[in-house]
Order: structure tokens, then sequence, then C-alpha cells
């Protein structure tokens, strides 16, 4: 008499230490594609400049109604700064040297009212500094 026996086939698929090492391995090469991603990413920070401004509405041009802007640099790192430009938007009003101002010196900026008007005014104050310009104010004034 003949048993018969049936030989069933295991289809485990892969052992559990090659699929332990396998996701190890990708783990791994994962870690590398992101850092080296976010490594090249940092590459173009530069440094900060922090700048104390106070802008004002100073008088009148003289036998004009055009306004002005005075701007104070009242502190912070000035150092290397070179010219201050006022924007009006994206208007340039005017640029003036600060090393020829100083800290709490005001700056007189006008235009003889090409783009500085009275009403609203939504102004931007870029400064130079020797590795490249920089936004050191931006707000609005309402100019009378």
């Amino acid at each position: 008499m003949h048993i018969m026996t049936v030989r069933t086939k295991k289809n485990d698929g892969v052992s559990p230490v090659i699929g332990t090492i396998l996701l190890v391995a990708i783990t791994v090469v994962l870690v590398a594609i992101i850092s080296a991603v976010v490594m090249g990413m940092t590459g173009g920070i530069g440094t900060s400049h922090v700048v104390g401004v106070k802008v004002v509405q100073g008088a009148d041009l003289p036998g004009t109604d055009f306004p002005t802007l005075l701007v104070t640099i009242t502190g912070g790192d000035t150092t290397g700064l070179g010219d201050i430009f006022v924007y009006n938007g994206s208007d340039m009003i005017r640029g003036v040297s600060f090393s020829t101002a100083g800290v709490g010196v005001p700056m007189s900026f006008y235009d003889g009212g090409v783009n500085l008007n009275s009403g609203l005014a939504s102004l931007s104050i870029v400064g130079r500094f020797p590795d490249g310009a920089q936004t050191i104010y931006t707000g609005t004034i309402n100019l009378v």
C-alpha cells in the first residue's frame, strides 16, 4: 500500500534576514539623497544685517507741495553700509550715501513729486552692503 504524500511548496518569498537588510539599505540610500539635497540648498544663504530705521515725513520742498521723507538709521549692524535707496513700490525715489550721514543723522529723500506724492506710500528702503543689497525696511506711510 502506497501512502500518497502531498508536497506543498513554501512560497515565503524573501527570508526575514534578507528583508531587514534590504530595508536598512533603502533607508541609508534615502538619507544620503535627502542630505545631499538639503546641503546643496543651504549654499546660497548669506549673512543678514539687522539695522534700525526710523521713517517720518519731513517738510515739503521749499516753494512746492512735494513731500520729503526723513530716514534715520538708528543703530544695528551698519558696518560696510554704503548707499541707501528709497523705493515707493517699484519706483526709486532717490539714493543717498550713508557714509556722509551716519547713525542718528536724518537723511532727506525727495524726488520732486514724480514718484512721491501725498497719500499712502508703500516704502522699501534698501541698503547696499559689501556682500550685496538688502532690504532693511518695508512699510507704509501716509504723506500729507
